[in-house]
């Protein structure tokens, strides 16, 4: 049998693809659990009250809103685009574990895709908090 996809032996390729399918199940549980915090951070907002004497503590709330959902939206297309969760992937995210050399790109890529968004979704994690913090010192929550 001739593999057409790489330089590798013909019984190396399942073991590559294997390897390949479990990184791509390790970013999607990564990707899982952000949109789950994310979500959960969300509920926490919407319980938030909302007094109408402190319309910048309403305003933030709705930033922080916005920005976890444009966060969420971003987990959402780099696990729609890059990562294969499942045996049964598209066309092009079944490629991306069959050929060595797309893989590796897809690895780069998707390592610093969601490097950034993790880096992003801390910063943002932080500023909510500290943003809980001084509602609970005004005895809002």
């Amino acid at each position: 049998m001739i593999n057409t996809h790489s330089n590798l032996p013909p019984d190396a390729e399942p073991l590559l693809i294997q390897t390949c399918r479990t990184q791509h199940q390790v970013w999607a549980t990564t990707i899982a659990a952000d949109k789950q915090e994310i979500d959960q951070l969300l509920t926490i907002l919407t319980d938030l009250p909302t007094p109408r004497h402190y319309r910048s503590l309403h305003h933030s709330a709705v930033d922080y809103a916005d920005t976890l959902n444009l966060l969420k939206g971003d987990f959402q297309r780099l696990q729609g685009c890059m990562v294969c969760d499942r045996a049964a992937c598209t066309a092009p995210q079944q490629l991306l574990c069959a050929s060595p050399r797309l893989g590796l790109y897809t690895t780069l890529a998707v390592n610093s895709h969601l490097l950034a968004l993790t880096d992003e979704f801390d910063r943002i994690r932080e500023r909510y908090y500290q943003f809980l913090s001084f509602m609970v010192t005004l005895n809002m929550i």
